[in-house]
Parts: structure tokens; C-alpha cells; sequence
């Protein structure tokens, strides 16, 4: 390996530096992996632009990361070899707290997640604990990354119990929608998902959703009433973090259904609160993943074809403030940006 490595480096809201920094040596029970793919997602935006609320300066952003393995610990790295591609799941439990005994890391008290708390993957080097590496095999490396996404997706599908046959809505349609739509189609569900972005909403009907709604130009409550044929929503999964449509996944929840939040927002909803006793709902949040990632690489292999299209912008190592700055700008157009480390 080299002896210096490039590491860009968000210094505050709004100011990332490209610095030269000591390439990272293996060390017991840690790999060095050098990065290919740092996907960007709505986290890397707030945390650039300093909104988000866990938001640590100076910061090496990215969480989605994927690369080949290039140094392993003198003691070996398991069933990992040198030049193995592999995806990294950038979280942390701290192992002893109350969800961490329970098997959710994903949700643990103190958690730390590569890229947002530690230093994370925008960078030609990062060493990275054996147990957070998982094999890509012969995936590229542009779609091995969203396979963090695809496991949120994953997490939240398997969160709301989704079955074979179940009729599942999924409300936002950006990378974590659309990987719950992919998650929840595979699981054998009839999916419909809602956007006000076109693009997305092809993109959820390749894959898999039986039925798109245009947010903008349909009524919401009853297109689900019509592809429910009026009995509502085995599951919905609101992934967008507004408060008015988890208001309205409650709504056209069925009795004895499953509402899984997994959108991200501050703000406050107002429910009615015998609409929770009414109807016996379940109203459950859903965070990160916990063990997924596997079956996520899985996914996206077997579906790389469809995968591969949600990635419609990518940036080198040099222009990732650049990058930031035309995702926030062009949502419409903007899907899944991608910071190809080896572009220059």
C-alpha cells in the first residue's frame, strides 16, 4: 500500500478539505480496505450542512462504503483475503445496553456509525473491524454500495412482519423506499408506492411495485382504498419523515395492520389516539439495520440489474462538496450520487 492516502475531511457546516493523511495499518482484528464506492444519502447532506443532530466536526463523512480488502491483521482475517471485494456495515453497538443484549445494535444507546460519529469511508483508505465487512463477491463495486440502503429496506420490511400476499404501501420513493419496495416485492407482497418525483416512481415499478402513485396528481387514501380493494394496508412503510403522510399511514392502515416509520424528521404528528385502540395497529419505528447485510448483498446481486439504475450521478474523491451541493439542488434528478474513489 501506499504510504499516504487522500481523506476528505468535512472541517464544519459547509467546509470539506482533501487532506493527505497516513494510509491506516491492519491491527488485531481490524482490515484495511481500500475504498472504491461512497454512496451519499440524505444523512451526508445534513451532516454537511451541519442540521444533523449527531453531527461531529471535524468528520470524514460516508457510511456507504464499499472496496476491496487490502491489508488483514498478521493474525488472519477469517474466511477474507486480500483483494476480496466486500461492503461495510458502519455500525457499532456498544454490546452491554439494553438493545444490544436484546440482538439490536442497530438502536443501542450509545451507538457509533461510521461517517457520521467515527470516521467513515470518504477516503482511499479505512480500516475497519473483520466483523463489520461483509463479502460483495463480484458485484461492482457503484452497486455493492447501496447495499446499506437495500439492508434499511430489509430492516424495515422485516420490522412490519411483511407476507406473501400481503398488499404493502411504501410512501417516499428515494434509495431507502425504493429498498423497501424491492424488499417487500421479493417477500412476495403486491406493493404500491407513492412519490412526487417521476423518476422514482419508475423506478419503484421496476422494482417491483404493482402500482405507482403520483402524489401530486392522485388522491393518496384512495388509490390505496383501490388497490386494497377497501381494506386497507396489511403494512405501511413511511419513508419519508413528513409528518402528514404518517398521519395518513394510519389512515389507510388496515385494521390489525402494521405501520413501520422508518422516515427520519424532528418535527411532531398529531394522531388520534383511538385510532391506534380502533383498529389494534401496530405503530413501529424502524433504524439502520441489525444483521441484514448479508441478505441485502444477496438482493442486490440478484437484482444488480435493477439496482444498478438508482445510481444516476457519480463524483471523484475531489469533488464530493461539489457532490453534495448538486444533490441538494437537483432532487428531481438526483437519486443516489455516488463518490467514485478511483475517478480523480
Amino acid at each position: 500500500m501506499t504510504q499516504t492516502s487522500r481523506s476528505a475531511v468535512t472541517l464544519a457546516p459547509g467546509r470539506l478539505e482533501l487532506r493527505t493523511v497516513e494510509t491506516p495499518s491492519p491491527s488485531p482484528g481490524r482490515a484495511v480496505v481500500r475504498v472504491e464506492a461512497v454512496g451519499l444519502c440524505g444523512s451526508d447532506y445534513h451532516i454537511f450542512d451541519g442540521t444533523h443532530p449527531y453531527a461531529v466536526f471535524p468528520q470524514v463523512q460516508g457510511h456507504e462504503m464499499a472496496g476491496v480488502v487490502a491489508a488483514l491483521p498478521a493474525d488472519g482475517g477469517g474466511p477474507l483475503a486480500v483483494g476480496d471485494r466486500v461492503v461495510v456495515n458502519p455500525l457499532r453497538g456498544c454490546g452491554h445496553c439494553f438493545p444490544c443484549r436484546r440482538g439490536r445494535p442497530n438502536c443501542c444507546v450509545d451507538v457509533t456509525v461510521m461517517g457520521v460519529q467515527i470516521p467513515g469511508g470518504l477516503a482511499d483508505h479505512v480500516a475497519v473491524p473483520l466483523g463489520q465487512l461483509v463479502p460483495a463477491g463480484d458485484l461492482p463495486a457503484r452497486v455493492a454500495v447501496l447495499s446499506e440502503p437495500v439492508a434499511i429496506g430489509l430492516h424495515a420490511v422485516g420490522r412490519g412482519g411483511v407476507a406473501p400476499g400481503d398488499d404493502v404501501v411504501v410512501l417516499g420513493a428515494g434509495p431507502i423506499g425504493l429498498a423497501a419496495v424491492l424488499a417487500a416485492a421479493d417477500r412476495g407482497a403486491r406493493v404500491l408506492a407513492a412519490d412526487r418525483i417521476a423518476v422514482r416512481l419508475d423506478l419503484a415499478r421496476r422494482a417491483g411495485a404493482a402500482r405507482v402513485v403520483d402524489a401530486r396528481a392522485e388522491d393518496l387514501a384512495a388509490a390505496v382504498a383501490g388497490f386494497t380493494r377497501g381494506a386497507g394496508a396489511a403494512v405501511v412503510i413511511e419513508a419519508t419523515g413528513v409528518p402528514a403522510l404518517l398521519r395518513l399511514a394510519v389512515d389507510v392502515v388496515a385494521h390489525s395492520g402494521t405501520v413501520v416509520a422508518v422516515g427520519i424528521s424532528t418535527a411532531e404528528v398529531a394522531l388520534t389516539v383511538s385510532d391506534l385502540s380502533r383498529k389494534e395497529l401496530n405503530l413501529l419505528g424502524s433504524r439502520n439495520s441489525a444483521g441484514e447485510f448479508p441478505a441485502a448483498v444477496d438482493l442486490v446481486t440478484r437484482r444488480a440489474g435493477v439496482v444498478a439504475d438508482w445510481v444516476t450521478h457519480e463524483f471523484g474523491l475531489t469533488e464530493v462538496a461539489a457532490a453534495i451541493r448538486f444533490a441538494v439542488a437537483n432532487p428531481h434528478e438526483a437519486e443516489k450520487v455516488v463518490i467514485s474513489c478511483l475517478l480523480e
